[in-house]
């Protein structure tokens, strides 16, 4: 992976999205902060869009879904900081009025775009899809990806993807969404390999 090409790639997003979306978008940059620390090929995780709480820190999943996410990456046994390039199927807050709203098709579409930029630059070993948004972004990519099962692991083209849901707090309540979350990420070692 690349580190200085992301870098720029990243600072490159809100240009490229501007030529052809500009309303109720909060193109306030979020990405990982923890670029230099991370190994080469990380598993990149997708999820939605930055949310309030990840725009006011220029982080990904850092409100209560991050916590969630923070949980579930231990029953992994890797490491977030090291392991994971964490991003999103639409780099920037999607807002109706001063509340978060979840990307539109369009968004998504250009959101895809940018994805496999970011991809070819990461060269990610695994790509985990979380939740609708991140999966609807990537079957522009890979139509295919629409037909896959939640929570589950594949190969398409040569990348190894795994599909779950998304760990929101609506979703993590649910107990069933729960347990399926948990058995992914206790899997995610034995499928790297």
């Amino acid at each position: 992976m690349d580190k200085e090409k992301l870098k720029k790639f990243y600072k490159s997003r809100a240009e490229e999205i501007k030529k052809y979306l500009n309303e109720n978008i909060d193109f306030t940059d979020v990405y990982d902060p923890f670029l230099d620390e991370k190994k080469d090929n990380p598993i990149m995780i997708i999820g939605e869009a930055p949310g309030e709480n990840e725009v006011k820190l220029r982080q990904p999943f850092v409100g209560k879904a991050g916590e969630n996410l923070n949980y579930l990456i231990s029953l992994s046994g890797l490491d977030r900081k090291k392991d994971f390039l964490i991003t999103n199927a639409f780099p920037f807050r999607t807002v109706d009025g001063s509340k978060n709203r979840t990307p539109k098709a369009k968004e998504l579409k250009i959101g895809a775009e940018l994805l496999k930029k970011e991809i070819d630059i990461v060269k990610p070993k695994m790509i985990l899809l979380l939740g609708n948004s991140a999966i609807k972004a990537f079957s522009y990519l890979y139509p295919e990806v629409k037909n896959l099962k939640k929570c589950g692991f594949y190969e398409i083209n040569g990348q190894r993807i795994g599909v779950c849901y998304h760990p929101s707090p609506l979703a993590f309540n649910r107990k069933e969404i729960k347990k399926s979350l948990e058995e992914f990420f206790k899997k995610l070692l034995f499928n790297l390999s």
